[in-house]
């Protein structure tokens, strides 16, 4: 499993998918969570951005400079099934 730096972070595009380090479906398999939209930056802080993510009908959230970490991209790793 390689985990996701900021530089594939932010290069990522719309519905990719993205797997969670430390969530787990019932059989064992990586939770997929989906780019929902555009990567947003800031030009006065290079470091910060924010990746609309979807999983499911109702669960969303961003992937953010703060928790990048905890993702990686689907199919990199052998618990992704």
């Amino acid at each position: 499993m390689t985990p996701l730096t900021i530089e594939k972070a932010t290069s990522l595009t719309y519905r990719t998918e993205l797997a969670m380090n430390n969530q787990k479906n019932a059989d064992g398999t990586c939770v997929r969570w989906r780019v929902n939209g555009a990567v947003k930056t800031w030009k006065t802080q290079p470091e910060r951005f924010e990746i609309p993510v979807k999983h499911g009908m109702y669960d969303f959230g961003y992937v953010t400079n703060k928790n990048y970490f905890y993702f990686h991209l689907n199919g990199s790793c052998p618990n992704c099934g």
